[in-house]
Parts: structure tokens; sequence; C-alpha cells
């Protein structure tokens, strides 16, 4: 019997089911944090790029629900 298993061989053994592949000229942000040496792998790139969103987020969420709850000044009198 071949080391291959069955002798069945396929043209296109590449990761089919994974991510595809990048286009020249796109921006990988992920691939950029782990150049710069801010985080070790695409993973935990993935992860403080998920935290930033969130925290986020929060930022805009607090904006919207707060914003409207003080009292507005009067207009300045005209002379």
């Amino acid at each position: 019997m071949p080391p291959e298993g069955n002798g069945v061989r396929f043209e296109n053994q590449g990761d089919e089911f994974g991510r595809p592949p990048q286009r020249a000229g796109t921006f990988d942000l992920t691939g950029k944090l782990v150049e710069w040496g801010l985080v070790k792998s695409n993973q935990e790139a993935q992860y403080v790029l998920l935290a930033v969103a969130v925290v986020l987020l929060l930022i805009a969420g607090y904006f919207i629900f707060h914003s409207g709850s003080g009292t507005v000044p009067p207009p300045p009198p005209v002379s």
C-alpha cells in the first residue's frame, strides 16, 4: 500500500474551508499589529481589535444615552 493511503490524489489540496486568500493591495490590520510587535499572533490581534470595538461601542452608547439628560441653558438675550 502506498504511503498516501489508498492512492487517491486530489488536484487541489489547499486550505479549502479556511480563510480565502488575501488580495494584493488590501490592508491587514491584524498582520500589522503582529509586525509592529504589539501582539504575538493573529488570533491575539483579533482579540485586541474586538476589545477596542467593544470599548468604542460603550463610549458611543454613553454619549447617546447620557447626552439629553441635562437641562439646556436659555439662549442669551438679544439686545
